[in-house]
């Protein structure tokens, strides 16, 4: 085989060598910008919900204190109205730590299980969508160009 017949396709062959490099690095660019907006709108998430969950934490220490002081003028002795109070509290924590309760953590581990396939779908579809309406446009102004 003469020189000349392989130059072309070696240069042929690097091409595609280097099409096939740039396509790689690229799908693993668009993964990782995908995999970072979901972390990103997944932690945005936490921080409305954490926010959500400290502001009621805190308006229900304020309502058991106000029935602690409630219950403790009616019985006359303040700290007994918070030994009233504070009882119950104790024997749920009690029970919650020594009884690890399985089916609360199962049952928030499928949650966040869920969540994430949400987010990876929905984010799917988007990109499915997008083509499309690319396309779309694509083909409109094709037809409009035609019109003219």
């Amino acid at each position: 085989m003469p020189a000349n017949e392989t130059d072309p396709l070696k240069k042929r062959l690097k091409a595609i060598s280097s099409d096939l490099k740039m396509y790689v690095e690229k799908r693993v660019e668009l993964l990782l910008l995908n995999i970072g907006e979901q972390f990103a709108r997944i932690m945005a998430e936490s921080v409305q919900k954490v926010t959500g969950l400290l502001l009621l934490s805190g308006a229900v220490i304020f309502l058991l204190v106000a029935l602690a002081i409630y219950l403790g003028t009616l019985l006359d002795s303040e700290s007994l109205g918070y030994v009233l109070v504070s009882v119950p509290l104790v024997i749920i924590g009690l029970l919650f730590y020594y009884l690890k309760p399985r089916g609360m953590v199962k049952q928030l581990q499928n949650h966040f299980e869920r969540e994430i396939i949400r987010a990876i779908t929905e984010d799917e579809q988007q990109r499915r969508h997008r083509p499309m309406l690319t396309q779309k446009k694509s083909e409109d102004n094709t037809q409009q160009d035609e019109r003219e």
